[in-house]
């Protein structure tokens, strides 16, 4: 593996070309399953962090971005969950699953706070993904 990295690619043998294609692609989906991991165990704690700032003395509130409308409760759940500002984000059935939502109100509050500019969709991802929309999102 390392050889055939280190050679140019026109000397590249076709089946070193292949077995590294092969290994690059067990490291991407390595790396997606390792996102989606750590978004999971960050939603499991999301429960935690929600006492933590109840109990926490009010700080200054955060600028918000593009608020037409107050949010309701499960809006601000799931806006809490921190694996939303992965650059994977998460899907439907993940939130689903840390709030104890069905997986239909979990993708039409996402679809909505999508609509209200507070998410974007994952690239290229399916089943589609969720992450918090940056101002580079536009």
């Amino acid at each position: 593996m390392l050889a055939s990295v280190a050679r140019v690619n026109s000397e590249a043998v076709p089946a070193d070309r292949e077995r590294d294609a092969a290994f690059a692609d067990a490291l991407d989906e390595g790396a997606r399953v390792l996102m989606r991991l750590s978004g999971r165990l960050r939603a499991l704690h999301v429960g935690e962090q929600a006492a933590d700032r109840a109990a926490a003395p009010p700080g200054p509130a955060p600028v918000d971005i593009r608020r037409a409308q107050p949010l309701g409760e499960r809006q601000m759940a799931v806006l809490d969950l921190s694996g939303l500002g992965a650059e994977l984000g998460l899907a439907a059935s993940e939130v689903a699953q840390a709030l104890e939502y069905t997986p239909s109100n979990a993708t039409n509050i996402l679809k909505r706070l999508e609509e209200l500019n507070y998410l974007v969709r994952v690239r290229d991802e399916r089943p589609v993904r969720w992450r918090r929309a940056t101002p580079a999102d536009g």
